[in-house]
């Protein structure tokens, strides 16, 4: 089973996003390419089966699972609304090898911060927001490397750090992720 952690889709950013449609797919679809601030970021996977639909995208010159940044869009026709797909995500992101350190949810977003296991560690924040229209939900997700600093700076310390690092990372990245969202739900 694929990990949905990745990013399946945190960074503080004051970025333009600009999602742009493949030609020929059915609305909505996900895209083949995604543009940040200027940069165009590169495919890095690609997944698809009965569940759901995904996309994820690093920066150019990076591979995944180390990238920074990880840019993922998740779409389920099964999973068809933001609150049931946000519970499916979260359920896989709760089984995975993943050590958490703080992680807050609503009904569809959640801003989870740990350490994944698979190949080198690698702390992370990842954001995401889910969206429903028409039979189909889609998340997408921006998922940064952390610092060692802001690693240092909640560790060990409470969940309510972590709740105030994420309510920081929610103010700079909730516009980029809205921004993918519609792009690809108007798509």
């Amino acid at each position: 089973m694929p990990r949905l952690r990745r990013p399946l889709f945190g960074p503080p950013w004051a970025l333009a996003l600009a999602v742009a449609a493949s030609g020929g797919c059915s609305r909505p679809s996900l895209p083949d390419r995604l543009w940040l601030e200027g940069t165009r970021l590169e495919k890095a996977k690609d997944w698809s089966n009965e569940e759901a639909s995904s996309v994820v995208f690093v920066l150019p010159g990076e591979t995944l699972p180390s990238a920074s940044l990880q840019v993922g869009i998740l779409m389920s026709r099964k999973h068809a609304s933001a609150a049931e797909l946000n519970r499916w995500i979260m359920h896989h992101y709760r089984e995975s090898p993943t050590i958490r350190w703080g992680e807050s949810t609503t009904e569809d977003e959640a801003c989870k911060v740990g350490m994944n296991l698979h190949g080198d560690p690698r702390p992370f924040v990842a954001l995401h927001l889910c969206r429903g229209d028409e039979g189909v939900a889609v998340c997408a997700e921006v998922d940064r490397r952390m610092t060692d600093a802001d690693v240092r700076r909640c560790k060990g310390i409470s969940q309510e750090c972590w709740d105030e690092f994420c309510a920081e990372r929610w103010e700079t990245t909730r516009t980029n992720l809205e921004r993918i969202l519609d792009g690809v739900l108007k798509r």
